[in-house]
């Protein structure tokens, strides 16, 4: 091989080592340059409607190339914490925004349902609820429980809540717009918390009706709980009596005639007071005591209230 060639041999093979080794250092820059996204993605499997109370026991955090993340993934835990899921996730999946529950969510009872209330369902038939009229969605109803028991005495009806809002007939939150009946066999009433527990001792102690109220109607009854006796008797709308109350007839009792009371005597001679305490009364009674005779010799004067004592008669010798 001539000189010539073998020199050019070696220069291209340096140039092609030369670009190799350029070539590494170029590609290993840019990978340590490479920047890292951290996101967060589900720890286990979790289901769908499940509270996130503590983030950190459910999710965790998974590093992706910049760009290659999923996009609207999420990487703070605060923005997790006491969300509720609206689909379920898997092992490693990641969770947007779009997975949890918002206000825009809130439909339905969701949106119905007052602050502070509870939605409670009441089994029903049509003629508890006025043939279907009280079941309407949005209407206003009162609650009446009526108690049956062996003893007639004992029975009786009682409006125990007013005014409460319906919030579904069966499954449906909507009327018809023209206002038809909607009979169901469960009404859901938004109830406070304390009025739901009236609801559930009432379901057991006898049956509820609903009374349809006229709208913007926020009037009280006066009387809002009649007795079989009172039904039977005739005084039915009247202002309850003590037998009401008591659920008895009262017993006829006669008082006796109290003795008029009569002006003290007056009382000549010394005086005495005496004070009689009867509960929160206080009578006082004044008397006369004996005046004893003086002894002789003795110069003790009576008072000028107190009579002298006659004189001692002379011994006869």
């Amino acid at each position: 091989m001539k000189p010539k060639t073998m020199i050019l041999m070696i220069v291209a093979v340096s140039c092609g080592l030369g670009a190799s080794y350029m070539t590494s250092r170029l590609l290993a820059e840019r990978g340590a340059e490479t920047e890292k996204v951290t996101i967060l993605v589900a720890k286990k499997n979790l289901n769908m409607g499940d509270v996130i109370k503590v983030p950190e026991e459910m999710f965790i955090e998974k590093q992706f190339t910049k760009g290659d993340e999923p996009r609207m993934a999420l990487v703070e835990l605060d923005k997790l914490k006491g969300r509720q899921l609206k689909r379920s996730l898997r092992s490693g999946d990641h969770v947007t925004p779009d997975d949890l529950i918002n206000d825009k969510d809130a439909t339905g009872l969701w949106a119905t349902l007052p602050v502070g209330h509870r939605a409670v369902g009441i089994r029903v038939n049509p003629d508890t609820i006025a043939g279907g009229f009280a079941s309407l969605p949005h209407s206003r109803v009162d609650v009446i429980n009526t108690v049956r028991r062996g003893d007639d005495r004992s029975t009786y009806s009682e409006i125990i809540l007013e005014d409460i809002l319906v919030l579904a007939a069966d499954t449906q939150t909507q009327r018809d717009d023209t206002g038809r009946a909607m009979p169901a066999n469960v009404v859901t009433l938004a109830l406070k918390p304390e009025d739901a527990l009236k609801i559930e001792l009432a379901k057991n102690l006898g049956t509820i009706s609903l009374v349809l109220r006229k709208f913007n109607d926020k009037g009280k009854t006066v009387d809002p709980k009649l007795s079989f006796e009172r039904l039977r008797s005739g005084r039915a709308g009247s202002e309850p009596t003590l037998e009401d109350i008591s659920d008895s007839p009262p017993a006829n009792v006669s008082l006796p005639q109290l003795p008029k009371e009569e002006k003290p005597a007056k009382i000549e001679g010394p005086r005495r007071t005496l004070t009689i305490y009867d509960g929160e009364k206080v009578k006082q009674i004044q008397f006369a005591l004996p005046v004893p005779p003086a002894p002789p010799g003795s110069e003790l004067q009576p008072s000028e209230n107190q009579p002298q004592a006659p004189a001692a008669a002379p011994k006869k010798e």
